[in-house]
């Protein structure tokens, strides 16, 4: 994004000026389906940590994305709760290691992150907002209703579509 926006202050001003509102419009959506990806995550943190150690495994793994994630004050309301969770299962795995006096494989970490999920105090966690979603139907639904519509009535169900006829011949 940011190359794209230096290489526009390189064009003519018109076009550059179209080039620059295009990434910024590119850089907006990005920042909100980013940050509806964050809502949902916590959500899975805040009402289902128990459930979700292959969640947690995945934030400790990119551990260094979460973080640069949180030092943004576009997302830090956000970041809060997926922090507060990394800090305890860190200290955790820590632990086991000092205890075991060597690094730890795959295997023990998820299972060390198994167990610290289903012991997770939640409390330590700020309930968001429920997330809610709305559904925007389209002008013209059809368009991809009925191609989807028919593409699972003949390719995922069990009957031959050689013998389906549409009209009478």
């Amino acid at each position: 994004l940011v190359d794209g926006l230096q290489g526009a202050e390189d064009e003519s001003q018109e076009d550059g000026f179209d080039e620059v509102s295009e990434a910024v419009q590119d850089a907006a959506v990005l920042e909100e389906v980013l940050r509806m990806v964050l809502e949902i995550v916590n959500s899975c943190l805040v009402h289902q940590t128990q459930h979700n150690p292959n969640l947690i495994y995945t934030i400790l793994y990119k551990r260094e994305m979460f973080e640069m994630s949180g030092r943004n004050p576009a997302f830090q309301d956000l970041m809060a709760n997926i922090l507060v969770v990394m800090v305890h299962m860190s200290s955790r795995l820590e632990q086991v290691q000092e205890r075991k006096g060597r690094g730890l494989t795959v295997s023990e970490v998820q299972e060390v992150v198994r167990q610290g999920a289903t012991q997770f105090p939640r409390d330590r966690l700020n309930k968001l907002p429920d997330l809610k979603f709305k559904y925007v139907e389209e002008d013209q639904p059809e368009d991809f209703f009925i191609p989807y519509v028919w593409t699972l009535a003949t390719e995922r169900m069990y009957w031959n579509p050689l013998h389906i006829k549409i009209f009478s011949s």
